[in-house]
Parts: C-alpha cells; sequence; structure tokens
C-alpha cells in the first residue's frame, strides 16, 4: 500500500468521524425542541388569551361607545318633543325614544357580559402566567446543560474539520478528486481493501488477476469494477 492509499485512508477515517459529529451535532435543534415544546406550548396559550382579552376589551369599548351614542340620540329625540306641537310628531318621537331606550339597554346588557367573560379570561391570563414563569424556571437549567453539550459538539466538530484540511492539504490533487467523487454526497465508502482471496472488500467481488496484481503493488489507484471504490492492500 503505497502513501496516497494511506493518506486516502486517513481521510476516510477523519471524514467518518465528521459524519457521526455532524450527526451528533444536528441531533441538538431537535433535543431543544423536546426540552422547549410544553413551555413553547404554555406560551402560545397565553398569547392567544391575551389577544382574546384585547378583542374582548375592544368589543366592550364598541358596546359603550354605541350606547352612549344612543343616549346622545335620546337626548337630542327628548329635545324635540319639547319643541313639537303636533301630536303625531310627538308620538313618533316617544316611539323612536323606546326603540333607542331598548337597544341602549341591549348594548349596555352585552357589554356587560363581555366584562364578565373579560374578567375571567384575565383571571386565567393570570394564572397562564404565573405557570410560564414557573415553567420556564425548570426549563432554563435543561437548556444550559443542553447548551452546553451542543457546544461541546460543534467544537469537536470544528476540530475535526480542521483535521481533515490539514490532511487534504498534503494528499495529490488527482486522487483527492477521484476520493471526492468516489464519496459522493451520500458518504459511501471511498476505499476498501482486497481481501486475501482477490475480492473487493466492500461489494466482494472478484477482481481478475491482473487487476489483483495492480492492487497488490500499490503503484496508483486502482477502482472495483463492480462497485467503484479504490482498492488497496492490507498489510
Amino acid at each position: 500500500m503505497g502513501p496516497t492509499h494511506q493518506a486516502l485512508i486517513e481521510l476516510q477515517q477523519i471524514d467518518d468521524e465528521i459524519s457521526k459529529a455532524q450527526l451528533h451535532a444536528g441531533a441538538f435543534e431537535e433535543r431543544f425542541r423536546e426540552v422547549e415544546a410544553p413551555l413553547r406550548t404554555l406560551e402560545n396559550e397565553v398569547d392567544a388569551l391575551r389577544a382574546r382579552v384585547e378583542d374582548l376589551r375592544q368589543q366592550i369599548l364598541k358596546l359603550e361607545t354605541g350606547a352612549q351614542n344612543k343616549r346622545e340620540r335620546q337626548h337630542a329625540y327628548e329635545q324635540r318633543i319639547e319643541r313639537t306641537k303636533s301630536r303625531m310628531e310627538e308620538a313618533a318621537a316617544r316611539a323612536e325614544i323606546d326603540l333607542i331606550r331598548r337597544a341602549t339597554e341591549a348594548d349596555v346588557a352585552e357589554a356587560r357580559d363581555v366584562g364578565q367573560d373579560m374578567t375571567r379570561a384575565e383571571l386565567r391570563l393570570s394564572d397562564l402566567e404565573k405557570q410560564v414563569e414557573k415553567l420556564r424556571a425548570e426549563v432554563q437549567p435543561k437548556r444550559d446543560e443542553l447548551q452546553q453539550e451542543s457546544d461541546a459538539a460543534a467544537s469537536e466538530l470544528a476540530q475535526l474539520q480542521e483535521r481533515r484540511a490539514d490532511r487534504v492539504a498534503g494528499i495529490d490533487r488527482q486522487a483527492l478528486t477521484l476520493y471526492e467523487r468516489v464519496r459522493g454526497r451520500r458518504e459511501r465508502r471511498a476505499l476498501a481493501p482486497m481481501t486475501a482471496e482477490g475480492a473487493c472488500g466492500n461489494c466482494f467481488n472478484i477482481l481478475p488477476l491482473q487487476e489483483q496484481a495492480e492492487v497488490r503493488r500499490g503503484d496508483g489507484l486502482r477502482r472495483c469494477e463492480a462497485c467503484g471504490v479504490i482498492l488497496y492492500t492490507q498489510e
């Protein structure tokens, strides 16, 4: 086995470690979500309830404004009655006043009901906000611990990538290009040993005798015709 084979084998070992480190580091995002899921659910409930309280508040304001406008209209009709000299006009005005009074009472009653709903919602909101603070205090230590693990995993990955860069710097460009092409994005095995029986150590296809001899000489990079991996002999 020549020095190029040895360099590529070492590179493959580093790449395998990098793949594992990337999987390990990538798993933390899901772990963070799992830790924070109960808190996020409760926070979403709080946000929805806050929006509900604000909506109820706006409803009350609208009803109170409507009631006030109706009172002003009623007052205008009452003044008109004082000035009218026609019984027909007075009767019409009183009928209108009666309608306005009932509409005002309906607005006031609805505003009272909505106000009760808002009071219940505000009490529930206060309780949920306390639960959020309690749960946040419970989650934070777990999140801090997980963050430390995540930082350590990221640091390990960075060190491996630095090792890879150093290893790559000393490898022949053509050999490196072939290695990268064989390994590909799927991170398949790029090198495999040839067995003592002359078979590919990856797919176990028996190589022709001439190719076996070329692999044993180690004076170039020979690939398995069946699976495409770069073959080498084990010392």
